[in-house]
């Protein structure tokens, strides 16, 4: 296990390989452990990074930690510091990954070489799915994180990616602590969409600045494929049959895109 400390939080990273850096970002409920493929493609040219974000997975934050767009640019900014790595990197982040790499790559335009976008949201306009209106409620998000068993938690993966495994299911399962929970919560509670909207204009620039592809699974339930073409790029790659997790459901075609990306960036 490789720790960092990145302020006030022990950040697991899972670091592999060199070369120019490679970014995983995950989302919700996903660990660091939903890029293991996708690093063992890549690892063979590449210094491959993916962290467990504040509050998931195996990383110990305070219970204070500060889920603002500005705070979560800060994070990667630090933790890509204490990992020495000062020259940019190619980015490909997922979720609510994507919430924490576009305000970096927003904020930080600079230290980003490329980008790949998957399945996430960055709008005012956004409605949270059913299940992230239900965390945003106080007491009722705890209740409904209380009883999320195992079954529950099943179903609703599979609902928006239904050929996933019952070993990648479990494995993200298997993450979730109470304490874990608790920082899913304060997560889905701090990013109103609201939020989003005196950063929309700049998200439409950044494209300009390295080269950007959005990958979109059609039949994500959680993010419709409509949103795909909103991100300042017309590299879209809308992939049938697959669900919200085109890294796990597609990973050969991904993958290709990915590298197709890097490549585009020289």
């Amino acid at each position: 296990m490789t720790m960092y400390t990145v302020d006030q939080n022990q950040v697991y990273v899972n670091m592999k390989g060199k070369g120019e850096p490679l970014l995983f970002l995950h989302g919700v409920p996903d660990t660091s452990e939903v890029w293991d493929d996708t690093i063992a493609n890549f690892s063979d040219n590449y210094q491959c990074i993916a962290p467990d974000l504040p509050g998931f997975g195996r990383t110990k934050s305070p219970r204070n930690f500060e889920y603002s767009l500005e705070n979560l640019a800060s994070f990667i900014n630090q933790l890509l510091s204490s990992l020495s790595i000062t020259d940019g990197v190619h980015m490909v982040i997922h979720d609510i990954g994507g919430i924490v790499g576009l305000a970096f790559a927003i904020t930080h335009p600079d230290k980003v070489k490329s980008l790949t976008i998957m399945d996430t949201t960055f709008f005012s306009d956004y409605e949270w799915h059913a299940t992230a209106k239900i965390w945003r409620k106080p007491i009722l998000g705890e209740l409904a994180m209380y009883l999320m068993g195992r079954k529950q938690f099943s179903a609703a993966m599979k609902k928006g990616a239904p050929i996933l495994t019952d070993t990648q299911v479990q494995s993200n399962y298997d993450a979730l602590t109470w304490r874990n929970r608790r920082m899913i919560l304060r997560f889905y509670r701090a990013l109103d969409p609201v939020i989003f909207k005196q950063w929309e204009d700049q998200l439409q620039t950044i494209a300009q600045r390295f080269p950007t592809q959005v990958i979109w699974g059609k039949k994500d339930t959680f993010l419709p494929a409509a949103h795909a073409k909103r991100f300042g790029t017309d590299n879209v790659h809308v992939l049938e049959n697959t669900g919200h997790w085109p890294m796990l459901e597609q990973a050969k075609e991904v993958h290709k895109l990915i590298s197709d990306n890097i490549i585009l960036a020289g």
